[in-house]
């Protein structure tokens, strides 16, 4: 199967520097690719059914494909058609992990103007010092390394298994634990 970038070292090596008219092909050329993922989903998730949370979706994959770190981390020997999938898989996981910690479940209307008090701003700053805690009690690698290239700057986990050089499986396993401990942690601290 033909993949642009992988097979076509002049667009492949614009797109890289970001050149416009490199970014527009590759974003005519895989367009499909996102909105497939974003349309019908993969594993468990079967799409979004909103059509403007699609097209957010989408555009979030091409925002997130097109930054410059994640331009110059493809290899150029995979197809691209892969990469960009992991990349909308990674996007559409975090957009239903956001919408599901705001999501309301107690059936009241979500307040117009959230309030700003001095109570919410002493919550806020002792959720940080309590976040800030955590991070600095995880002082073993590869633990320390995957909890900032995860949780605080969104790496996919395959990037995250090739700059540690564990397998994706054992980045996954210690994802799971360190989501665990800071559930624990930010509970035994009165945040949940």
């Amino acid at each position: 199967m033909d993949d642009l970038l992988r097979d076509d070292a002049k667009v492949r090596e614009a797109f890289r520097r970001g050149q416009r008219w490199a970014l527009t092909e590759v974003y005519r050329v895989y367009f499909p690719i996102a909105a497939t993922v974003a349309t019908r989903g993969s594993g468990n998730f079967r799409g979004f059914f909103n059509p403007s949370d699609r097209d957010d979706a989408i555009q979030n994959v091409f925002a997130a494909a097109f930054e410059e770190k994640a331009r110059l981390r493809y290899n150029g020997v995979d197809p691209y058609s892969k990469y960009l999938r992991g990349i909308a898989q990674n996007v559409c996981r975090r957009m239903l992990e956001k919408s599901a910690r705001f999501a309301r479940t107690d059936g009241q209307p979500e307040l117009e103007v959230p309030p700003d008090g001095v109570d919410d701003r002493l919550i806020s700053a002792q959720q940080q010092a309590v976040m800030k805690q955590f991070k600095d009690s995880v002082d073993t690698e590869p633990d320390k390394t995957i909890l900032a290239a995860y949780f605080l700057e969104g790496e996919a986990e395959e990037k995250i298994a090739v700059d540690v050089g564990i397998t994706r499986y054992k980045v996954r396993k210690i994802i799971a634990l360190l989501h665990r401990r800071m559930t624990r942690y930010l509970k035994e601290n009165g945040i949940s």
